[in-house]
């Protein structure tokens, strides 16, 4: 599976930024994958041209703003059409 599909999964579920994204891959068994956060973020940003996520950009008090993201009926629609297809 993509790592496109595999973070639509993860933000179908709830709204996610890159960094929790990133403790989620490392801390999973099941997803042996040892990527970077730039290969998160780029798909992030790819994900949300396409239509499939949207960000909210959260401000904090005393900490920079945070980007959060969730997947959109167009992301959920593809992440399902993915599982249907054979691997």
């Amino acid at each position: 599976m993509e790592l496109a599909n595999v973070i639509l999964g993860f933000l179908e579920w709830k709204e996610l930024t890159g960094y929790e994204l990133k403790a989620l891959f490392s801390r999973l068994d099941f997803l042996p994958w040892s990527g970077n956060n730039n290969q998160i973020y780029t798909t992030l940003v790819d994900l949300e041209k396409r239509g499939l996520v949207e960000k909210k950009t959260v401000q904090q008090e005393k900490l920079p703003a945070q980007k959060r993201y969730s997947a959109t009926a167009e992301g959920r629609a593809q992440l399902h059409q993915a599982v249907l297809e054979p691997s």
